[in-house]
């Protein structure tokens, strides 16, 4: 005849240590829980019987004797909940001795309960009814009038294990399709785990023996009791909970705070945006294709078309006209930058602004590819002001904040100045395209040194030489303008970067 029972544990922890196991040194925790914990239990509440109903002892006992026997004969496996797992442990402490404290303490009315700290070891289960702990024994001696005695004493069953471990269990009529059932070995496997079963020919009075007994307290394990194995069920692998990200709304500027050990150089600008770039462009090929491995190398045609206004190419390759794609910006002090910017005049979409965010999660190299030191990019929030030059106010007076490169040549290649492309005259040109006449333009420039300029990836294999001399340069019109100023070579990887004259920027001329 086969019994089940069904167990619940509302605060959904259930709260026990194995036989004469030290909670701190607990390898395996109590679970599944053991029969010889619920024979127990449920004896307990058989004289909990006894003081509820006169008259009833006798009776009762010969029932005691009988479930003993009917738990003992009878075959046990158990169906867990899925998702249930071993808790942390709770460590408390709790009074343990009635004594002087401290113990060297003389005068009289110092006693009190001495501490000691415990560790309460759980397991976390399900708190409801729709993931219980199912029971399933078979055996022979489950007899109507002992279902009946059982079906009471289960009924007035409130904790199992410890006091905290708070329970419901009742006997039902059938089990639902749980999977994998949990059975008992005589032998231990690899992974089984050991739980304390009752020996066939238990009797009534070895399962009520207490543990302070002579007998029991000399034993390793209790009378009438013996350990068997089990193998828990694999827990299934969780998903993370996805949660719909809300879109970020449009905006022009995206700021990133500039952390590292080593500090960024201006002259290492387009070095630190170009690789920054190319993470941008890496990321959003992966959002747009959903594919965690894809390349921006391995882009399909389409893909680039999306992505032109952050790359500055067509999907052919050739370059975009009217310099409406994104700017890669180096802003701080005149000592050194603080700031990695991404600016664009049309605004950046939610995709986009996702794959840059995505680009500075991870630590980016200061120089070459392998180089330990790096930077880390610290998103901004909107509410920080934006860096000068970039904030939304108009200025006459303008100085190179990164320096500025011409787009051609100043020198031939005897050194001489060549006719009509000295750096005032290419500044000049660059500002007509702004529709800034040249009527009160004064434009005074020197060298501030060698930088690393961008070249398409075709012409960094021939002998083009990516070191080109950078000019620091003021400028001052006859009508104010907006902000940003980015003229010359490399414009939209940091170069020729031009802050207000009247902005608070300590330091000399960056080299």
């Amino acid at each position: 005849m086969q019994l089940i029972l069904e167990q619940t544990f509302p605060l959904g922890r259930f709260h026990a240590t194995p036989w004469k196991v030290f909670p701190y040194d607990d390898p395996h925790g109590e679970w599944p829980p053991s029969p010889w914990r619920l024979v127990r239990a449920m004896l307990a509440r058989s004289y909990q019987l006894d003081r509820e109903i006169a008259d009833s002892t006798e009776a009762h006992a010969k029932l005691r004797e009988e479930v003993v026997r009917a738990f003992a004969t009878s075959q046990v496996e158990w169906y867990l909940p899925p998702s249930s797992w071993r808790g942390p442990g709770l460590r408390q402490y709790h009074p343990a001795e009635f004594k002087r404290v401290p113990a060297s303490a003389s005068e009289p009315g110092m006693m009190a309960y001495n501490t000691t700290k415990v560790l309460d070891n759980f397991w976390v289960t399900s708190n409801g009814t729709a993931a219980p702990v199912i029971w399933h024994f078979d055996g022979p001696d489950w007899t109507p009038p002992l279902l009946a005695h059982l079906d009471a004493c289960l009924a007035r069953m409130t904790y199992f294990g410890r006091a905290e471990s708070i329970t419901e269990i009742r006997r039902t009529a059938a089990v639902p399709s749980l999977g994998e059932s949990v059975k008992l070995s005589p032998r231990r496997s690899g992974n089984a785990v050991p739980v304390l079963a009752l020996q066939p020919d238990a009797t009534l009075a070895q399962l009520e023996a207490t543990t302070d007994a002579p007998e029991v307290a000399g034993t390793n394990i209790p009378p009438g009791s013996r350990w068997m194995y089990a193998e828990r069920p694999a827990r299934p692998r969780t998903r993370p909970i996805q949660r719909p990200k809300p879109e970020l709304p449009p905006t022009n500027l995206i700021q990133f705070a500039i952390g590292s050990t080593v500090a960024a150089r201006y002259r290492d600008t387009v070095r630190i945006t170009e690789r920054f770039r190319v993470r941008v462009l890496g990321c959003l090929t992966k959002l747009l294709t959903g594919n965690a491995k894809a390349k921006w190398t391995d882009a399909p045609p389409e893909v680039r078309e999306q992505a032109f206004l952050l790359s500055g190419r067509n999907p052919d390759g050739n370059p975009s006209s009217g310099h409406r794609h994104a700017s890669f910006l180096l802003c701080g002090t005149r000592d050194a930058p603080s700031r990695l910017c991404v600016w664009r005049s049309v605004p950046f979409n939610d995709l986009e602004q996702r794959a840059i965010f995505d680009a500075a999660s991870l630590p980016l190299p200061l120089n070459y590819k392998d180089d330990p030191w790096t930077i880390t990019l610290v998103p901004l929030d909107k509410l920080v002001p934006p860096p000068p030059g970039l904030e939304s106010s108009p200025f006459c007076s303008w100085e190179s904040l990164t320096p500025y490169v011409p787009p051609r040549h100043v020198h031939d290649r005897r050194g001489k100045p060549k006719a009509g492309c000295s750096v005032q005259d290419q500044l000049a040109v660059e500002l007509a395209r702004r529709g800034q006449t040249s009527h009160g333009l004064s434009i005074s420039a020197e060298k501030a040194g060698w930088v690393k300029v961008h070249h398409k990836q075709s012409v960094r294999d021939g002998r083009t030489n990516t070191d080109k001399l950078g000019y620091a340069v003021k400028l001052t019109l006859s009508e104010p303008i907006f902000g940003p100023v980015l003229l010359g070579e490399s414009c939209h990887f940091g170069l020729g970067l031009f802050v207000p004259v009247t902005s608070s920027l300590a330091g000399p001329a960056p080299q």
